[in-house]
């Protein structure tokens, strides 16, 4: 880095990436680009589509399904599930995300899309969408299977998504067992147990996979995530993402210096109906920077002069150029926060001569 933030802790894993989640910006990672079997760390797509049916009513928490006899296949943990059995659909999202159950997984997608090759369609779609562009899905549980395949850096821009688009659901995710018809079912996830600001995320494995796994935590008001793809062992997947994890709180701080649409700069307009037109940015802006740096941060407005009406809403006006004891972090777009039409003829006029004299 730039600004010689220390290097990453070595990771046993075949590929891992670690980021930042509110900015998304990675913060280390190693292949993250090689695209790789997921096993059940699909199951956050599979639950990306349903929380989607849930929030827009096609599904309710409440409803009760009937147990399907294509979700008893012999592959992959059940909860135990007969066909013809009722089951609400709590308990199934349960099964899914606590314990990776088959059987509860396709009850869950035969229940909204029918067929288990309709719900993988939606899945890649959504992949496209949400710009995974090395994942492709072939089955909606994460069996092992020819051309299913992600990337960890794919995998870690889900669970982003999946966070920041679904806080409601997150408490699945830290669940640490759940019960059904008697049976106790525990969370792979040891990091829950071991380390109080890790709140998720997901576990999986399979013969060609090997020990995936990825991990959030939260300290204070900072977000961390990180992917660990083919580990050797459970005790690596898990040692991995936890060193990943103190790294990135250790050595950086996530800053939101502006909120979206607040107002950063006021500039001055010609031949507008108002004579000054507000800058500031399309969302939330998040700035990341070594620990402890941010009151050295400086931050300087270029706009391009002089700025003349009609100005559209969202129009690219400048930019801020961010520095740190003098090295350039980057440089932001600064757009319009409103639309500004042309002056009548006599403002207009006025302004021409103004401008003569602007330059």
């Amino acid at each position: 880095h730039a600004w010689g933030a220390a290097p990453a802790p070595a990771v046993p894993a075949r590929a891992w990436v670690l980021i930042d989640q509110p900015s998304g910006k990675i913060l280390a990672s190693g292949n993250s680009d090689v695209q790789l079997p997921p096993a059940s760390l699909t199951l956050m797509m599979t639950a990306y589509l349903l929380f989607n049916d849930l929030q827009s009513r096609k599904l309710a928490l409440e409803d009760t399904l009937q147990v399907p006899l294509s979700a008893i296949k012999n592959e992959g943990a059940m909860i135990f599930l007969t066909p013809g059995e009722p089951v609400k659909v709590e308990v199934l999202l349960q099964g899914m995300l606590v314990h990776s159950a088959s059987d509860a997984t396709l009850t869950l997608v035969d229940a909204v899309a029918r067929s288990e090759a309709a719900f993988v369609s939606r899945m890649n779609e959504e992949a496209v969408r949400l710009g995974m562009t090395r994942t492709r899905f072939t089955n909606a549980t994460g069996l092992d299977a020819p051309g299913h395949l992600s990337t960890a850096r794919d995998l870690a821009v889900l669970t982003r998504a999946l966070q920041l688009r679904f806080p409601q659901f997150q408490h699945y995710f830290k669940q640490r067992e759940f019960s059904h018809k008697g049976i106790t079912f525990y969370s792979t996830n040891r990091l829950l147990w071991q380390d109080s600001s890790v709140d998720g995320f997901k576990t999986g494995r399979s013969a060609r996979a090997g020990y995936c796994f990825i991990a959030s935590a939260l300290r204070g008001e900072q977000r961390r995530i990180a992917v660990i793809l083919g580990a050797a062992s459970d005790a690596k997947r898990f040692q991995g993402a936890q060193n990943l994890l103190n790294f990135a709180f250790e050595h950086y701080d996530s800053i939101k210096p502006y909120r979206a649409a607040q107002i950063v700069k006021n500039v001055k307009l010609y031949r507008g109906m108002r004579e000054s037109v507000n800058l500031g940015f399309g969302q939330d802006f998040y700035l990341l920077v070594p620990k402890g740096a941010a009151p050295r941060v400086k931050a300087q407005i270029v706009t391009q002069q002089p700025i003349v009406a009609p100005v559209r809403k969202g129009q690219l006006l400048g930019r801020m150029r961010i520095s740190l004891d003098g090295v350039i972090l980057g440089e932001y777009p600064l757009l319009a926060m409103h639309d500004v039409e042309v002056a009548g003829l006599l403002g207009r006029g006025w302004d021409s001569i103004k401008l003569l004299f602007a330059k």
